[in-house]
């Protein structure tokens, strides 16, 4: 971008925002109720399409190590569609061989292809929803978890290194590093205390950066950045 768009290097990145509004409107109690999931268990959460480079085989791996498989109550959501037969519905299947391999039946659930203003239950209903992609322009799903409340476990990887505020509003993690994630969904399990402080600040991060209305003040700083400035030399996106 700086060679491209500004000569000078002045970048301003201001994202796209999400409702806040529909993310964020329900609580653990009602969508654990909605999603009949009892209160007691430990939900881990993802959500996206079927393909490799999403890292569903990390996350599903990093189930199956000691420290996230001891807890009891554990419970895994895996929620995206596929079309059987073609590429997703491959990999689905590859997904379910291995979480059959690693005799994971019994905790992981797919859940299929979830209507949008339905995804705020099962976002809420979790603890921790984890982002284990290989890479990521933005991370929308990111953004929606934490406009619900629910701390977030990612890659250390493109946009998500922008949207997830390291043990702010979640984990960075390595990518296709099942031990490092597994090492992070124990963290949020293991200390309450802390993961009520990522949940609270995740919820503040979303507001203030990517709602509209945080978007629609972000932009309005930058117009009037750029209108107090003689010769305008800030490129923003």
């Amino acid at each position: 971008m700086r060679s491209l768009v500004s000569s000078l290097g002045h970048i301003e990145v201001i994202p796209c925002g999400t409702d806040i509004d529909c993310f964020g409107s329900v609580d653990k109690i009602e969508s654990r109720s909605k999603l009949d999931i009892d209160l007691s268990s430990q939900v881990v959460l993802y959500v996206g399409r079927f393909d490799r480079r999403k890292g569903i085989e990390t996350l599903v791996r990093a189930l199956a190590q000691k420290q996230v498989k001891h807890h009891p109550n554990l419970k895994a959501i895996i929620v995206g569609g596929s079309t059987p037969g073609r590429k997703d519905g491959k990999e689905r299947d590859r997904i379910e061989a291995l979480v059959n391999e690693l005799r994971l039946g019994e905790i992981v659930t797919f859940a299929g292809r979830i209507e949008h203003t339905d995804l705020a239950y099962y976002y809420a209903a979790a603890d921790v929803c984890v982002v284990p992609s290989h890479y990521e322009p933005f991370g929308l799903v990111a953004i929606e978890a934490m406009a619900s409340g629910t701390p977030v476990i990612a890659s250390k990887v493109g946009g998500l290194k922008f949207t997830v505020v390291d043990e702010l509003t979640g984990l960075l993690v390595s990518p296709q590093d099942d031990v490092a994630f597994a090492k992070g969904i124990d963290r949020i399990f293991s200390y309450p205390a802390w993961t009520r402080q990522l949940e609270k600040d995740a919820r503040a991060r979303v507001e203030s950066m990517f709602s509209w209305n945080g978007v629609a003040q972000q932009l309005e700083q930058q117009y009037l950045a750029c209108l107090n400035q003689n010769e305008p030399e800030l490129a923003s996106i």
